[in-house]
């Protein structure tokens, strides 16, 4: 093969100290993988596998305590050899990366167009006029107007800021590009367009990619070969049509079968559910209708001295929906649609400017914050990232112990530990003595979600609110607690409303769906219903940006062909 890149026998340890003596962990294991030009590879597996630091030795951004072996062949040249001197002049020039977070990775000072320039300055690949004209072809490229240049991360979205950040790994016309989860965090239609974007990149480019990410459906629709880490192990590699249909690891196999088919969920019964006449059909639990509301802008100078009025931009328009006692619905849409607004006017964190909210019969639209205290027994959030939501400082006990503190539960210390245990053990977290001393960065991922979890039911609420609660974990994780989720409302009979922008995610665990628009609900029904035969012509463009997990359905642009 005509390697692009080649890496040999790659091993990795962190040093660090513990106590008195130097500790050192293995963390990447004998890796050995091989691009060819225009190559499109996945490197595949859950959070701590190996997968982010194989590639950050590529680009010699490890950091001073790692100690590593092997071989990276770069441009016919072992770049690790003589460490951060053999791979600078390569950075950015021959080989450049993506990084996850782009609003973490852009200088929040500088314009998108100074920071594209710098790359090009360093290796001296283009000044002046030349610069200014590059930096624009490099913008268009990724579909950003080249006046766009002069504007500051934080004036674009998060799909233009991912775009902006290919455009800046490609300044110095690499021969390969390594892409770190590029998608994560983003919804499911920005997620398709900047898939696209990678893949005609990689082709009219002759680019060589390494997509790192949890999702074997991206990989499966935009890659022709995978390698699946495990514990700092390529476990198993190999074109992605024969991993999905003759994998040899049952770890391949448990990564896609926790991969979300939208698409068979329309013809199989979802995973937990509840029949249909167990279901009360009596009042709603919760009844919002007609919900409008809109932000105040400040007005601006301008403003004043014409005598306009300030602008208020309607984020919710005339929404009604119901959860009754014992379902799970899912408010389903993109960034900026109004989902997370209509759970906030639903908390009472913000004061609608119409309609209507009963909780369990009564109207609560108006209440003071004072009101709502006795209320929030019955009403509890789960939030989108636990590592943000949990207080750093608390330990598992305190951070469960705390709800009920707040309103009085348990007249001594032994009967609100009582109820701590037993919601830690109704999430999963056994044996519970093992977890209550612990703290949040002590555990991972999905051990967080499910302490956020124990907190919101150890008040036993009727009504659960779910924003985006398995969006920052991996496909592997997220399984376990969404049908932890659905076996809890089953269980108690509590109303669940959950915002996801994954129709995936609604279709298999969700008993309704609501799907969301531009502030407005455009399409409501049966989960079943609504993949199978969507009539709102935005549901069916979230369908179609869904990838599958079968490399054999259309995918991005057929990219893997």
């Amino acid at each position: 093969m005509n390697s692009a890149l080649a890496i040999q026998d790659l091993n990795i340890w962190f040093g660090t100290d513990v106590g008195v003596r130097r500790a050192e962990f293995h963390v990447v294991k004998n890796v050995n993988l091989e691009l060819a030009p225009g190559e499109r590879l996945g490197l595949v597996g859950e959070s701590g596998s190996g997968k982010t630091t194989t590639i950050l030795a590529a680009m010699g951004l490890l950091t001073s305590n790692a100690e590593v072996s092997g071989r990276i062949i770069l441009d016919r040249k072992d770049i690790l050899r003589d460490g951060e001197l053999s791979v600078a002049p390569h950075r950015w020039k021959d080989i450049a990366m993506v990084f996850q977070g782009a609003m973490s990775a852009f200088n929040p000072v500088k314009t998108i167009g100074w920071q594209i320039a710098e790359a090009m300055q360093v290796h001296g690949v283009a000044r002046g006029v030349a610069m200014s004209r590059r930096i624009g072809e490099l913008l268009e490229l990724v579909g950003i107007p080249a006046d766009h240049a002069s504007r500051f991360p934080h004036q674009f979205s998060g799909g233009m800021r991912q775009r902006a950040m290919i455009a800046m790994a490609l300044a110095c016309e690499p021969k390969v590009l390594l892409a770190d989860e590029p998608t994560t965090a983003l919804d499911v239609m920005v997620q398709d367009q900047v898939m696209k974007l990678l893949v005609r990149l990689s082709k009219e480019l002759n680019l060589a990619l390494i997509l790192v990410t949890h999702d074997l459906a991206v990989v499966a629709q935009s890659c022709h070969r995978a390698a699946v880490m495990l514990k700092g192990e390529v476990i198993e590699q190999g074109r992605v049509a024969d991993l999905y249909h003759r994998p040899k690891h049952e770890y391949t196999r448990k990564l896609f079968d926790a991969t979300p088919d939208v698409f068979a969920a329309a013809q199989a019964p979802r995973r937990v559910s509840t029949p249909p006449s167990e279901v009360p059909q009596n009042a709603p639990l919760l009844d919002v209708r007609g919900l409008s509301v809109s932000y105040l802008r400040s007005r601006t100078f301008g403003d004043m001295v014409r005598g306009r009025p300030a602008e208020a931009p309607v984020a919710v328009d005339d929404v009604s929906l119901r959860v009754k006692r014992g379902e799970m619905v899912a408010l389903v849409g993109q960034s900026g649609s109004g989902k997370t607004t209509t759970l906030q006017a639903v908390l009472g964190m913000i004061r609608p400017r119409g309609g209507s909210i009963q909780i369990n019969g009564r109207d609560v639209t108006s209440l003071t914050s004072r009101q709502w205290r006795p209320l929030r027994r019955q009403v509890q959030m789960i939030y989108q990232d636990p590592y943000e939501s949990l207080d750093l400082r608390y330990r598992v006990r305190s951070t469960v112990e705390e709800p009920l503190r707040v309103h009085g539960i348990g007249a001594t210390a032994k009967e609100r530990e009582t109820l701590v245990s037993a919601a830690l053990d109704r999430v999963g977290l056994t044996p519970v003595q093992r977890y209550l001393g612990r703290f949040p960065h002590e555990l991972s991922g999905g051990q967080r979600q499910r302490v956020a979890i124990a907190a919101a039911i150890v008040l036993k609420p009727e009504l659960l609110l779910a924003d985006e609660p398995v969006s920052m974990l991996d496909v592997s994780v997220r399984a376990g607690v969404l049908e932890l989720l659905n076996e809890l409302r089953a269980d108690s009979r509590m109303g669940i409303l959950m915002i996801t922008h994954d129709l995936s995610t609604a279709a298999n665990y969700a008993d309704r769906v609501a799907v969301m628009h531009q502030g407005r609900i455009v399409e409501e029904g049966d989960a079943a219903t609504v993949v199978r035969s969507p009539r709102a012509p935005y549901t069916r463009a979230l369908l179609a940006s869904i990838p599958h997990p079968d490399p054999d359905r259309s995918g991005f642009g057929d990219s893997a062909a």
